[in-house]
Order: structure tokens, then C-alpha cells, then sequence
């Protein structure tokens, strides 16, 4: 939620607590209360939403990171390893399978590296286990290696999911805005002009609470006259 919406928001919530505040004065407009009510829940989700959409991802994708860099350096060794084993046997078509250096795999995409890293692991479960250990690697080691896979993936769909609550929080963030701006502009603005006669205190209160205090709205998006209602 940018500057401009989170003012908008503390204008809403003035405007509803000005009015709980006088529930005589909404008495004489029964429709502008009922529509009180409808901003009043309107302020409520919007304050929900605010808090998915600032989810902080700084630690999943620190965590990502580490075990981003953790995995390419696992795959370089257990690579080493089953590539210096096919070099033995003679098989050039297992070296070229794992012939992976650690400047090509920091090149690489999350996803590629996940790609390489199966292959590698593919490849090192099916070497004998103490023809694997007599390589370096042993078989503790091969499974902490697919462990670190799997948690790789699970870090890399919590960020990706993450992501994709943010961004439907907000989309639900401007349609709330949206029918707040519609209520306010359609219904609210234009029943208060009866207090100016049946309550004037209310009706100024009103006035006031209507103001949008930051004044700078992002482009695209007009801001609302902050002086209303007339």
C-alpha cells in the first residue's frame, strides 16, 4: 500500500469513527449509516490485506540464497566425484553427464541448477556405495545431498508463493479502494449535504474527516477533491 493509499485509508477510518462517534446525527440520514457500515468493513479488510501485501520476503530469499550457493558447491563435489569414477571406468558418456564446473552453474537459472543437481544425484545412486565412498563421497553424504535438493525446491515455491499472495493481496487492495472511492463519491459525499441543514456540527466533522491529507496522488490514479463535500 503506497503513501497516497495508506492516507486515503486513515481518512476512511476518520470518516467512520466521526460518525460512530454521532450515532444521533445518522439517525437523520438512516441510508448514510447503513453505508457507514459498509466502509467501516471496507477498512477493516483493507487493513488485512495491507499485511499480506508487506509480507516481508527478506528471509526467504536469504535462505533461498544460502541454499542456493550450498547446493551448486554439493554439486560440484559429488559431480567431481562421479565424474573422476566414470574416468576409471572408461566412460566418457557419464563424464560428459557430470562435467559441470562452478562458473557454469552460477551462471545458470534456480531451475537449471535444480535440472543439473538431479542428474548428478541420478547418477551418483547408481555407482556402487563403496565405489562412491572410495571417491570421497559417502553414502551419509549422497543423502544429505538430496535432502539439500528437495529443501532447495520447498524454499524456491515458499518465495514463489509468497510472491503471489502479495500480489493478489494487492489487486483486492484496489478494488476495496475502488468501491471505497465509489461509496464515498456516490452515496456518502452526496447524502451529507442534508446535515449541512439538519446537523451542521456532524456535517463539518464530516468535511473535515474527508480530507485525503497527502496530497500527491501516484499518476494514473486522480486524486479525490479533498474538499469534499461542498
Amino acid at each position: 500500500m503506497n503513501k497516497y493509499q495508506s492516507a486515503r485509508l486513515d481518512s476512511f477510518n476518520l470518516i467512520v469513527k466521526e460518525s460512530k462517534n454521532n450515532p444521533n446525527s445518522l439517525t437523520l440520514v438512516p441510508k448514510f449509516g447503513s453505508v457507514i457500515e459498509r466502509l467501516e468493513t471496507i477498512c477493516s479488510n483493507l487493513e488485512e490485506f495491507r499485511i499480506f501485501q508487506e509480507k516481508d520476503l527478506t528471509g526467504i530469499t536469504e535462505d533461498k540464497e544460502a541454499t542456493h550457493e550450498n547446493l551448486i558447491d554439493s554439486t560440484i563435489e559429488i559431480a567431481g566425484a562421479v565424474y573422476s569414477f566414470a574416468h576409471d571406468m572408461g566412460n566418457n558418456s557419464l563424464m560428459s553427464k557430470v562435467n559441470f564446473k562452478s562458473t557454469a552453474l552460477e551462471k545458470m537459472s534456480q531451475s537449471e541448477v535444480l535440472t543439473v543437481a538431479g542428474i548428478v544425484l541420478e547418477e551418483a545412486r547408481a555407482i556402487p556405495a563403496e565405489s562412491l565412498a572410495n571417491e570421497g563421497i559417502t553414502s551419509e553424504e549422497l543423502s544429505a545431498y538430496g535432502e539439500l535438493i528437495s529443501v532447495f525446491k520447498s524454499i524456491k515455491s515458499s518465495n514463489k508463493e509468497a510472491v503471489i499472495d502479495r500480489s493478489g493481496a494487492t489487486e483486492k487492495i484496489n478494488t476495496l479502494f475502488k468501491e471505497a472511492s465509489s461509496l464515498l463519491k456516490n452515496k456518502l459525499d452526496r447524502l451529507a449535504s442534508q446535515f449541512k441543514r439538519k446537523d451542521p456540527e456532524f456535517y463539518f466533522k464530516y468535511k473535515a474527516a474527508r480530507v485525503v491529507q497527502h496530497r500527491t496522488s501516484p499518476k494514473n490514479e486522480p486524486e479525490e477533491p479533498t474538499n469534499a463535500p461542498a
